[in-house]
């Protein structure tokens, strides 16, 4: 039983968070916000341009100034001075040349403070322009490219191979661009505290929080550069994990010339190994291909074939399949599946794994990822028209080789067998103690008592580790075979003499590649069997034996209850003692209301802040191995009743229960506007101020702890 978990904030139950369009804040990151810091730069430039003139031309005059003063005082050494301007003052001149004095050192100081500054409002614009420039030609490249992926399947894998080699830069430049512009606009501004008249311990510190801030953000565009050079290595191709043996030339000698004939005739390249698996369907790859258990890693061409259905499904099917995954490695299908589809399928990967492991750099590097996925996102329309295309060409290639009915047979009969083959595989995963030693022997036992109808699945997919073909029903009809009872009948048909002798024919040792896979399968599912049950006994032992018990958190409210009592005390006083300034001495019945409201008012609050403490004296909830208990509740909750449980914290904390269907609903201890069970929804929800010496988080990992520790019990004593 799956328990979703949902983590509240501000939002609340029933709140709509308003979320603006795609579109529109990629718009905003990949233009607006870079073009917001090329003006934001802008500012910063005219700003520390003025202030370096300043200090420029005051270096140049107050030597003079000084030297004036100083003539003055060698004169008149007790003779006054003015200040110029609207507020002139009068000074001693011996304490006028000790200021100008001072102030040529500041002005100096300034001087060099604003020459290092200035350069960074160029450094903040240059980095928003270059992420500017980035953006723009990482949306225009994706639109060229998807536009014109879509003419041919040739025209797909040359715009493909050009946009891989564009993005990686695209996106380092986005993220420099980026990086470096909020660097140097932190640091800017970190400088421009210098310049203010008195450089407080506030001001310092808010120099030094720049500081810190431009070092996290130096920081993050490191660790999100690290993380970058897996985009900068696109290309590389991650192993394709395929669970099956190699199926070499002595093994299988039959199916090498029953492989090579087709190809033949098919004018297709040869695979270079064939594999023989249990759970994958039929398919071609050029992709690496990593056996389970070995360090050896496949390279060039594969093929695929599911053991389960080659006693089943005839030497013609069987031909007509192989032959349609041939097609793929001949004419312009070659250069698809050997440039594009291995690579287009990394591609994905590579930007899924690197939004997932970026730490420290996630923010800095969330441009990037948004022009990456949007980028895929654009040029899969244009994949999933060719990959349609190129599907229906293989069927249409197979047909003429394998006859015209030979690829509708193949597809209808493959759908009727798939039921059976996942019933047998199914149970044997469940249950692989009591697993049959051969699992195709089972398979053609379950197949003799007959087959599902094969038109029931017309609308389902051939499965495939890479790419998805179209509903079989729509490859029927591009064929241009009519499907009438005829072949629903020949697809329905049981096993045949001719076809269950068939893999005989193709291996060496067929009896024993069967028992062979069975083994590996099974003891598969031993290990995944001995892995669930760990994770099990461990989500069951993640709570204690004795109950947990949970109080509100009332002091919040308690202090805020005192808090306002002293105000209404406080402003009873002032209106007593100092009545006559507020106008109140004339008028005995004014002050006599304002001293009862307050004291009604103090009275209330009081009042209000001892319920709060005695009713949290009570416990609030009690958490046991089987359920919850509520003071709010008559009745106490099953966990394994609990199909979904989030927690929220807004105004108030919130526990959001959602029962199954067939699960009693607790029925409310009194009325409380907090506390609701929806029976129509079947929802319970359980508010409180809070949980004494927990915070939200804290609260809901533990509910989770619980509800995962009893559905773990159940399955373990279901086991």
């Amino acid at each position: 039983m799956a328990v979703t978990i949902a983590s509240g904030g501000a939002a609340g139950p029933g709140r709509r968070v308003l979320r603006l369009p795609s579109w529109i804040t990629l718009v905003l990151w990949m233009l607006v916000v870079p073009l917001a810091l090329v003006a934001f730069g802008g500012w910063q430039e005219r700003r520390g341009a003025a202030t370096r003139d300043h200090y420029r031309q005051a270096s140049q005059e107050l030597p003079g100034t000084l030297a004036q003063l100083q003539r003055i005082e060698a004169g008149n050494p007790s003779a006054f001075v003015a200040t110029d301007g609207p507020d002139s003052r009068r000074f001693p001149v011996s304490m006028a040349v000790a200021q100008v004095r001072n102030a040529i050192g500041t002005v100096d100081e300034g001087v060099e403070v604003s020459v290092i500054r200035y350069p960074l409002s160029w450094i903040t614009m240059a980095g928003g322009l270059l992420a500017f420039l980035a953006g723009l030609v990482g949306l225009a490249a994706a639109r060229i490219a998807a536009v014109r992926a879509r003419r041919s399947r040739d025209a797909l894998v040359r715009s493909f191979d050009g946009l891989r080699r564009i993005l990686p830069f695209t996106l380092g430049a986005l993220l420099v661009g980026f990086s470096v512009s909020g660097i140097a606009a932190v640091l800017f501004e970190a400088a421009s505290l210098w310049f203010w008249d008195h450089l407080s311990t506030g001001s310092a510190k808010l120099f030094g929080l720049g500081v810190v801030l431009a070092a996290f953000a130096a920081y993050s565009a490191v660790m999100a550069m690290i993380a970058m050079r897996r985009v900068f290595a696109l290309y590389t191709l991650d192993p394709l994990d395929v669970r099956g043996v190699v199926a070499g030339r002595d093994e299988a000698p039959g199916l090498w010339r029953f492989v090579e004939d087709l190809a033949a005739r098919h004018k297709a390249l040869m695979p270079d190994t064939i594999l023989v698996g249990l759970i994958d369907g039929f398919f071609v790859t050029e992709a690496p291909v990593r056996l389970p258990g070995q360090e050896r890693v496949l390279s060039g061409r594969t093929l695929h074939l599911p053991a389960p259905y080659l006693p089943l499904i005839g030497e013609t099917e069987l031909a007509a399949v192989i032959g349609h995954e041939l097609a793929h490695f001949s004419g312009e299908d070659t250069a698809y599946s050997r440039r594009f589809a291995p690579i287009h399928a990394g591609f994905w990967r590579t930007m899924g794994a690197l939004g997932r492991n970026t730490g420290a750099g996630s923010f800095v590097l969330h441009p990037a990822l948004r022009l990456g996925f949007h980028t895929l996102e654009t040029f899969d329309l244009a994949v999933a028209q060719i990959s349609r295309a190129r599907e229906l060409e293989a069927d249409r290639k197979s047909s003429l080789v394998s006859g015209p009915e030979s690829v509708p047979l193949a597809l209808l009969r493959t759908a009727a067998l798939a039921p059976i083959i996942v019933g047998v595989l199914d149970d044997a995963f469940h249950a692989p103690e009591a697993g049959p030693p051969d699992l195709m022997a089972e398979i053609l036992r379950r197949a003799g008592n007959g087959l599902p109808d094969p038109a029931a699945r017309l609308e389902e997919r051939q499965p495939h580790p890479t790419d998805s073909h179209p509903p079989a029903v729509q490859r029927i009809d591009a064929l241009g075979v009519p499907l009438d009872d005829r072949l629903l009948a020949r697809a329905a048909r049981g096993p045949a003499a001719e076809d269950t002798l068939l893999p005989h024919a193709l291996f060496s040792d067929w009896s024993g590649l069967c028992h062979a896979l069975t083994a590996a399968f099974l003891g598969e599912a031993r290990q995944a069997h001995q892995l669930n049950r760990q994770e099990l006994e461990a989500a069951a032992a993640a709570v204690p034996a004795e109950h947990t018990v949970l109080y509100e958190n009332g002091k919040p409210m308690m202090w805020a209850m005192a808090f306002i009592a002293v105000l209404c005390v406080a402003f009873a006083l002032c209106a007593t003692f100092f009545a006559p300034v507020l106008g109140l001495n004339h008028d005995p019945g004014a002050t006599a209301i304002i001293g009862v409201v307050t004291a009604v008012a103090a009275g209330a609050a009081l009042l209000y802040a001892l319920w709060i403490r005695h009713a949290t004296k009570a416990p609030l909830m009690t958490f046991t191995p089987e359920g919850l208990v509520s003071a709010r509740l008559r009745e106490a909750i099953a966990w394994t009743d609990v199909v979904a449980m989030r927690v929220t914290a807004s105004q108030r904390l919130a526990l959001v229960l959602a029962l199954r269907d067939e699960a009693p609903l607790p029925n409310r201890i009194g009325f409380s506007l907090y506390n609701k069970v929806n029976r129509r929804k079947r929802i319970v929800v359980l508010e409180a101020m809070g949980i004494r010496g927990m915070k939200a988080a804290d609260f809901e990992a533990l509910v989770s702890r619980y509800l995962s520790a009893a559905y773990a019990r159940r399955q373990l004593a279901g086991d």
